[in-house]
């Protein structure tokens, strides 16, 4: 017994309920015995060891018993102590709502949510809201799921994940402002005060948001222009090599080039804030029917739907990162990810979701889903 305390290290004496990699502890030191049957482990060492008092694993064993009614006999006679059978006692009298035990029981569907957070990074709410729309695991009961049962499930080891690696995206709501003078005089037609009802209420596809998005403030370097449309939220990232009115101009050309045709009908406005790099907006609208609209300075909450996507490009590009350390496969592979994020205000359907609803030509769709990655070749 002396060599096996020597592999055993005594934990900390902290108070706490016991987890299932507890009682999972506690079972694997029971079984040990000597060659005459007896534990080899007493509670005392076992409360030392899990950092609890010696109580608590007298009445872990007492109170978690279960027991094997015997069909020939009519008896029912008690098992040994089952880890998994001591929690899931555990739970039920803590008094676990419906759907965390539906997520113990139905492990596809823990599995499905383990999934999306881990490898798909979606939100708990996201998620939740996915399966209803889509009535995913409705013979399972997936309308007893939600966004908090998610989390407790979490907490409790259901879900295997960690609590910090779940998103929860915060919404910053867009505001009118009410001030001309705030607009150098030459903006003052393009103001976003100017701009259609049907713009502002988001009725209508072809209205985007354009904005940048820099690494680093010291010196030039690359950053990303990114190109939000306000119905739909699908969002379009490109690399430019720094930020400049020239760069930004270029980049429009650049998609006028690729789309063609097509580019009147998709690209209908733009709305934008004051920042030089968007300076020469003349050269922007140039040769094309796009109208464009500003915000005034200093309202970031004229442009929340840029705020809340950006915030989305920063889970992968943090504040002070260069962008020369991104590929264009990179930065591809971030627009499809939010292109494919269920989004609430479009009752959780995804971006592109909502762009396929939008169009009957196939032609056009191809080109707003080749845009980006052939673009970014460039």
């Amino acid at each position: 017994m002396s060599d096996t305390n020597n592999t055993l290290k005594k934990k900390e004496n902290q108070y706490h309920h016991l987890t299932e990699k507890d009682r999972a502890t506690i079972q694997t030191l029971i079984e040990q015995k000597d060659e005459n049957g007896k534990r080899l482990f007493n509670n005392t060492y076992i409360a030392n060891y899990l950092g609890v008092h010696r109580s608590t694993i007298s009445r872990e064993l007492k109170n978690r018993k279960s027991y094997r009614f015997m069909v020939r006999s009519g008896r029912t006679i008690e098992k040994p102590y089952n880890a998994t059978d001591a929690h899931n006692n555990y739970l039920f009298k803590r008094g676990l709502s419906k759907g965390e035990y539906k997520l113990r029981k139905y492990t596809n569907m823990a599995k499905y949510i383990e999934d999306k957070i881990k490898i798909d990074k979606w939100a708990p709410d996201v998620i939740v809201g996915y399966m209803q729309v889509h009535n995913y695991f409705k013979k399972d009961g997936f309308c007893e799921i939600t966004a908090p049962t998610i989390y407790n499930a979490i907490r409790y080891g259901i879900i295997n994940v960690k609590l910090e690696n779940t998103r929860r995206m915060k919404y910053k709501p867009e505001y009118e402002y009410k001030d001309k003078n705030s607009l150098p005089i030459s903006k003052i037609p393009y103001s976003i005060e100017n701009r259609p009802e049907e713009i502002n209420n988001r009725s209508t596809f072809g209205h985007f948001k354009i904005d940048t998005v820099i690494g680093t403030s010291r010196g030039k370097h690359e950053c990303l222009l990114t190109i939000t449309e306000r119905k739909t939220k699908f969002e379009i990232i490109f690399k430019i090599s720094s930020k400049t009115s020239e760069n930004v101009v270029n980049k429009i050309n650049q998609i006028k080039s690729f789309m063609k045709k097509h580019y009147n009908k998709i690209f209908k406005s733009f709305s934008t804030d004051n920042g030089s790099e968007f300076s020469d907006f003349l050269g922007i609208i140039k040769d094309s029917k796009t109208q464009i609209y500003f915000c005034h300075p200093y309202c970031s909450g004229e442009k929340g739907t840029n705020e809340k996507q950006n915030s989305m490009i920063r889970y992968f590009i943090p504040k002070k990162t260069l962008i020369e350390n991104y590929s264009c496969e990179d930065i591809n592979n971030i627009a499809n990810w939010m292109n494919n994020y269920p989004r609430k205000s479009l009752n959780y359907k995804t971006p592109l979701e909502a762009v396929l609803e939008e169009f009957n030509d196939k032609s056009i769709i191809n080109k707003i889903y080749k845009l980006q990655e052939v673009v970014n070749t460039i």
